[in-house]
């Protein structure tokens, strides 16, 4: 049985937000499932880049630890400016209207990452790609290549990495060649699963333009919009919470954990206030719903 929460641990015990080595976090499913047991989280979704990879083990170690693992996937997507990412909540591990889309992403992403590491050596800055192919557990992304870069003496960490040579505005960054969000929703609810948009402050439109765009995608079909991280500010949450009501979507979050050791927000740390509980069942009677009434 998972060890109770402590007077440290979060008070708030669903996290909506989580990655493992699937995709860009440090830890293998299983133990992303354990770590969040003993932090007293007892609904957990696993939302890794791109990819389905990490859900059957999660799912499995979730049933023997007492934790409610939720499929998910984070999917990158077109955007007016900075970054789109939707957090996709799904009613299985394995949906087969996703298989082929996600191949297709994770090809895309090696692309990318090819792209990525000619730049770096035109810059001075070369690194073995064979190695983080070889490194990556699941699909390739940035995080990888910024620690190839610290390993190859070109960046001191991460952050010096992305600050200098991967980040959006840095001389290495290319684009994905990405998903507009109409085909990403779509895709999403042809498993009868549903969408919440990511770190929204991550699209840089201001809280005006924000709700402008957020009203366009939900008019697609987004279902919510993650309030609820613990790098929100007040300001940014009141904002955020406000353009949910005006436009009747769901106010999810979560941690975005990407392991113990990145300097990021750890499993159940979902802001002040924490993500509410009864979001998780808002989740599954809309999976539920779903699933009913078919794509």
């Amino acid at each position: 049985m998972p060890s109770a929460p402590t007077a440290t641990m979060p008070a708030v015990t669903i996290d909506l937000h989580a990655h493992t080595h699937a995709s860009d976090g440090s830890l293998a499913p299983a133990d992303v499932v354990a770590r969040a047991a003993a932090r007293g989280v007892s609904t957990l979704a696993i939302t890794d880049h791109d990819t389905l990879d990490g859900l059957g083990d999660a799912v499995t170690a979730g049933a023997r630890l007492g934790v409610t693992v939720i499929p998910g996937v984070e999917l990158s997507v077109r955007a007016p400016q900075g970054q789109l990412h939707l957090v996709a909540y799904l009613p299985s591990s394995d949906p087969p209207a996703l298989r082929g889309l996600l191949r297709d992403l994770q090809q895309a992403r090696l692309l990318r990452a090819e792209r990525i590491a000619s730049r770096l050596s035109e810059l001075g800055a070369p690194i073995d790609l064979d190695a983080v192919r070889a490194a990556a557990v699941g699909s390739i992304g940035r995080p990888h290549l910024a620690d190839a870069l610290v390993a190859s003496g070109h960046a001191d960490d991460r952050a010096d990495a992305f600050a200098r040579l991967l980040g959006d505005d840095a001389p290495a960054f290319v684009p994905h060649e990405l998903l507009t969000p109409r085909e990403a929703i779509r895709a999403v609810e042809a498993t009868g699963g549903i969408t919440a948009l990511a770190h929204p402050a991550t699209l840089r439109l201001g809280l005006r333009g924000l709700e402008s765009y957020v009203a366009h995608l939900r008019h697609l079909g987004l279902w919510a919009i993650e309030v609820h991280r613990a790098e929100h500010t007040p300001e940014q949450h009141v904002g955020y919470a406000r353009i949910a009501r005006r436009l009747g979507l769901v106010a999810t979050g979560g941690s975005d954990f990407h392991g113990p050791a990145t300097g990021r927000s750890d499993l159940g740390e979902t802001g002040r206030p924490p993500l509410p509980d009864a979001t998780a069942d808002l989740i599954h009677s809309a999976l539920v719903d779903r699933v009913a009434s078919g794509p």
